[in-house]
């Protein structure tokens, strides 16, 4: 013994005695810093000496009840063990034994009565022990005393199982790898690197392979567990110990048979007293038989922890996925049953969200196919096949779950299915789908999988078109009714882009398309648009679902609801037994409910047939077919949208027979219809390689001009051209406007003809949207009203003295009239002064020759005669149409703004429909409105008169009336959703450019300020009062005394106004101002009105 040794060992004797003969918390404490003062070399020498007490105190019955210092002495011994190697067989058996004891009590069923921390420190301490066990003690222990390890396993797991410490579970799992010899610090990379010390451990993890995974499958998937941790630690010791002792190398591969295995066959079959039933136990271990027996169990325990590839922590996920990937590449043979659900695994988390996941899954499933032999791969894509159709059948099911979760599992499965089986050169799942009935059950699935709400909102009608908004990035049109979570709807898009790249794409579309011949499934369309979507997708197999799209029969559906059948009229009512509405017969039993009967005799008489009901082939018979009809034509009008992008260059050969389609959807009436066109028409425009869709439309004119022309030319196609026409327009600009005349010609002559009365209203808005794009293709600004003239400052002694000054000239005129006009004047003055007036005349005469003026531009003649057209439709019955033509009006004059031999004819002959509708209902008076303002700014002096003879006095009547009854209408009233209240703030607004433009004076002025006086008042609606305000602030500045003194009279008061002194007149005080109401309803207003005069 060297020198230091002796010195440690005096140091430590001390400590060692008094723990030995009294162990207490302080000796303890006292013990375990001396330790920690020695070098680990000699705690590695006297590992024995240090450890004798311990070992002795643990079989100490003093002990025995003392739990808390029990725990101190179990710690004590691990941190000695933690720096040392044990080098001691006898003194490790002791440990074991002892630490087994404290925890374990084999007269209870369960195990020792002790706490969980003492026994979360044995289960530490034991772990320690194995770990720090010399090499050579530990192959002993494997060999001679496999119960002993056995029962620290069973030990262990139990706790694992049965407890509820954290700790303590995390631990007894520790424990278990390190007596299995399994640990992370006793393995490289999973794996013993001592064979002989490998052998020992599968020999003896074959003793207790599935008790042992059973109990860990069992913590695993235990729905109490406090957080991820133990789950992963769970089966990461699931996998240590499964693919050691399940290994493929440790099987014994088959021979060639012998022929004393054929003799011993023929005994067994002449036998009759041979039993199939094997038992467990006596089989050789790690025989044939063994491993399929033991593979069996183990496929119970896989088909339970599979549960936890929806766990929420992305941890357990990946060690999941290890724990099957393992299996795949060292158990597939021992574990062949297990496969396919390792396949299913590892396929389902390849979509994992989180990419650390996924990306193992996939590496591992490419490294499987990669590595494995012809036969392998063979009956593993066999065995995908069956799994791949169970996942179909029963994925309508799942898709009629509540759980979001589930449902994307189910969909993550299925495209790892279809992404296996339809990888590589001979693809296995065209073979699948061969058979009718497989590919029957994946498109009845698949319809299943994406059925599709079809909603009210369908059939939406949009109130403002505007086709130069951009696309809509998603479908709103298109509602799953079983996909409400996004990342579902994309696997599910992803699914069928991936059969849509596959070999089989055309079989699936056969069954699609015979399906779709049967019912119009708006489903069917949805899956071949997605499946046309596809980047890789067969350019036949494209270019024949777009034929399909835009066939007649499939592309024009009827969206309209029509009755069933006409109303009865009296011819079918004159048989009193075909239909008598009072023919009832009435059988009941006195105070018996039930025996109440009421009958209706309504049978159709045999005399007289009743008629079969008409049905309208355009119309659909109820809404629900209306809304379906709907969803099937957004859904077909997307598809070439979708198509065109697949294709781009070369969908160029389509577009003669598709843009005039889209362009029509794009037209549409319908707000969803509109989107999907709007969607289409910028994918095909993408397509041919163009930047909007105007250059579309500019470099493609003559294919709509023709079809447009044509169908203008068929009664039953003409709205369809019209909704082009308008389209166009509103996309062009005037590069295209020698295409649009003859095409405006052709409907200007249409809208005559009595037999096309019925799209008048279509008409109308092809006049108004080519009067719109003429304005913005020539800018032609709105009609502003006339500014009137800043009040200069009143002067009252100037205004006296020139009103003196004109007086005078007025005199001296008629003083020179007296003259020539007096008498005595012969008659050759008289003929002398005719003559000087003639010659007079003559010298004033201009001879300048007018010259000839230049043509008209051709939009203004185009104009021109549009207007004169609407100004038919102006006075007509239908209100709509009223309502158009007065708008293209109300758009149309301004463009002649510049041309008065043109404007001022038609304001003339425009006069006499326009008065006529200022009587009718309030939409067409605010259009009459419109128009009346604009003619205004136009005409002015023109319409003076008849403004002030025919229509003024109606404006007033109306804003006099309706006054009375805005009254006390505040915010929560319901008139101010009535078109009356509209038409209340559209003739306030319009009535001080009309005062303005119109130049009104004296008792027109005053009838304006009259009928306006009343929305002053603070109890009308704020609206009102803040247009009446503006009009007196806006007549302020056109005729400041006449308004001065108006708001003098309402005002009503008596306060004093001194005039300003003068030098040269004496001017007297006003009694009255306009500042200051009598009546406080006004008096808020009238200080607005003054507001900016004052400041």
């Amino acid at each position: 013994m060297n020198a230091d040794l002796k010195d440690a060992f005096s140091r430590i004797k001390p400590v060692c005695d008094v723990l030995m003969v009294c162990p207490t918390e302080d000796s303890i404490a006292a013990y375990l810093r001396r330790v920690a003062e020695l070098k680990k070399e000699v705690i590695q020498e006297l590992q024995q000496y240090l450890l004798f007490p311990l070992i002795t105190h643990l079989k100490s019955t003093e002990t025995e009840k003392k739990h808390e210092l029990q725990q101190k002495l179990v710690d004590c011994m691990r941190t000695v063990l933690e720096k040392v190697t044990v080098n001691s067989f006898e003194m490790c058996m002791k440990m074991e034994i002892g630490l087994l004891q404290i925890v374990f009590d084999h007269t209870k069923p369960g195990m020792a009565d002790v706490p969980e921390e003492l026994k979360c420190s044995v289960m530490t301490c034991l772990t320690v022990l194995l770990l720090n066990v010399d090499p050579k003690y530990r192959e002993v222990m494997l060999k001679a005393h496999v119960p002993l390890l056995g029962k620290a396993v069973y030990v262990s797991v139990h706790l694992a199982k049965l407890e509820r410490l954290r700790a303590l579970r995390l631990a007894a799992i520790q424990c278990v790898t390190a007596h299995t010899a399994t640990h992370p610090k006793l393995t490289t990379d999973y794996h013993i690197t001592d064979p002989i010390q490998e052998k020992l451990v599968v020999d003896m993890l074959s003793l207790i392979l599935p008790g042992v995974m059973g109990a860990l499958q069992d913590v695993a998937t235990c729905k109490d567990n406090p957080g991820h941790a133990l789950i992963v630690t769970a089966i990461d010791a699931m996998h240590r110990i499964l693919c050691l002792a399940m290994n493929n190398k440790y099987m014994n591969h088959a021979t060639e048979p012998t022929a004393e295995d054929f003799m011993k066959v023929y005994r067994q079959k002449g036998d009759k007293e041979v039993s199939n039933k094997v038992d467990p136990k006596t089989l050789p271990v790690r025989s044939a038989e063994w491993f399929k027996v033991a593979s069996q169990k183990v496929l119970i325990i896989n088909q339970h922890i599979v549960a936890l590839r929806t766990h929420e922590h992305f941890k357990v996920r990946k060690e999941l996925a290890i724990y099957f990937a393992r299996m795949l590449v060292e158990c597939d043979v021992a574990m062949v049953t297990s496969i396919p659900l390792a396949l299913d695994t590892l396929i389902l988390l390849a979509k994992d969200e989180y990419p650390e996941v996924a990306e193992y899954c996939s590496s591992a499933l490419s490294a499987y196919f990669e590595n494995a032999s012809e036969e392998t791969r063979s009956k593993t894509l066999d065995s995908l096949c069956k799994n791949f159709f169970t996942a179909i059948n029963s994925l309508p099911r799942v898709m009629n779950n509540i759980d979001s979760s589930r449902k994307l599992s189910s969909l993550n499965l299925v495209h790892g299915y279809v992404s296996a089986l339809g990888a590589g050169p001979g693809q296995r799942l065209t073979a699948a789908l061969s058979a009718r009935d497989n590919v029957q059950a994946v498109c009845v699935a698949l319809l299943q999988c994406v059925a599709i709400h079809a909603d009210l909102t369908m059939l939406t009608q949009h109130a403002v078109r505007d086709v130069i908004s951009p696309p809509p990035m998603s479908s709103p049109w298109c509602k799953l009714r079983h996909l409400d979570d996004e990342l579902c709807e994309r696997r599910v898009q992803e699914i069928l882009s991936l059969l849509g790249e596959a070999e089989c794409a055309s079989l699936l579309l056969d069954q699609l398309f015979e399906l779709f011949q049967l019912d119009r499934s708006a489903e069917v369309v949805y899956i071949c648009n997605w499946m046309a979507a596809a980047p890789n997708s067969s350019e036949d197999f494209v270019k024949r679902i777009l034929n399909t799209y835009i066939e007649e029969d499939v592309w024009y559906l009827p969206l309209e609801v029509g009755m069933s059948e006409p109303a009865l009229n009296a011819e079918d009512t004159l048989d009193v037994s075909v239909y008598n509405p009072r023919s009832w017969d009435k059988d009941y039993v006195p105070d018996l409910y039930e025996g109440a009967i009421e009958t209706r005799y309504t049978d159709i008489s045999y005399r007289a047939a009743r008629p079969k009901p008409h049905t309208d082939p355009n119309k659909c018979a109820t809404l629900g077919d209306a809304q379906r009809n709907m969803l099937l034509s957004c859904l077909l009008t997307e598809g070439v949208g979708v198509i065109a992008r697949r294709l781009m260059h070369k969908y160029q050969p389509f577009l003669l027979k598709t843009l005039c389609l889209v362009l029509e959807r794009v037209g549409s009436k319908y707000e969803m219809l509109h989107l999907a066109g709007l969607k289409a028409i910028h994918g095909i425009a993408e397509a041919c390689g163009h930047s909007t869709v105007a250059e579309l439309i500019k470099h493609n004119a003559d294919y709509f001009t023709n079809q447009v022309t044509v169908r203008l030319k068929k009664a039953w196609n003409c709205q369809s051209a019209l909704q082009i026409l308008s389209v166009v327009m509103e996309y062009s600009d005037s590069s295209i406007l020698n295409y649009l005349y003859g095409i405006v010609e052709d409907v200007l002559v249409q809208s005559c003809d009595k037999y096309y009365e019925n799209d008048l209203q279509a008409y109308l808005q092809v006049f108004l949207t080519f009067v719109e794009c003429i304005r913005k293709w020539y800018e032609i600004p709105d009609v502003e009203p006339k500014p009137a003239e800043q009040n200069r400052e009143i002067d009252i002694l100037n205004d006296l003295l020139v009103f003196i000054e004109n007086r005078e000239i007025e005199q001296q005129l008629l003083n020179d009239q007296e003259f020539e006009n007096r008498p005595g004047r012969s008659a050759e003055e008289m003929y002398r002064e005719d003559i000087r007036r003639r010659e007079e005349e003559m010298l004033d005469y201009d001879d300048t020759v007018t010259g000839e003026k230049p043509p008209l531009p051709q939009h203004i003649i185009v104009t021109v005669t549009i207007l004169k057209r609407c100004l038919n439709y102006v006075t007509s019955s239908q209100r709509d149409n009223s309502i158009l033509a007065l708008q293209v009006l109300t758009r149309g004059l301004p463009i002649l703004g510049k041309y008065d031999d043109e404007l001022l004819p038609l304001v003339h002959k425009s006069w006499g429909p326009l008065v006529s509708r200022f009587d009718k209902e309030p939409a067409i008076m605010k259009r009459a409105f419109d128009l009346l303002v604009t003619m205004a700014a136009l005409a002015r002096d023109f319409i003076r008169g008849r403004a002030i003879r025919d229509v003024l006095p109606h404006i007033y009547s109306f804003l006099d009336k309706s006054s009375k009854e805005s009254y006390l209408k505040d915010i929560g009233s319901a008139y101010r959703n009535s078109q009356a209240y509209s038409l209340q703030l559209t003739a306030l607004g319009a009535l001080p450019h009309l005062t303005t433009d119109l130049m009104l004076e004296d008792e027109s002025l005053e009838n304006a300020m009259t009928c306006v006086q009343p929305y002053l008042s603070k109890k009308q609606p704020k609206a009102l009062q803040a247009l009446a305000v503006e009009f007196f602030k806006r007549l302020l500045d056109y005729n400041h005394g006449a308004t001065w003194y108006h708001l003098r009279n309402l005002c009503n008061n008596t306060q004093l106004l001194e005039p300003p002194t003068r030098e040269y007149v004496h001017l007297f005080n006003i009694v009255g101002s306009p500042y200051i109401a009598t009546d406080k309803d006004y008096q808020s207003n009238i200080k607005l009105i003054f507001e900016r005069k004052e400041s």
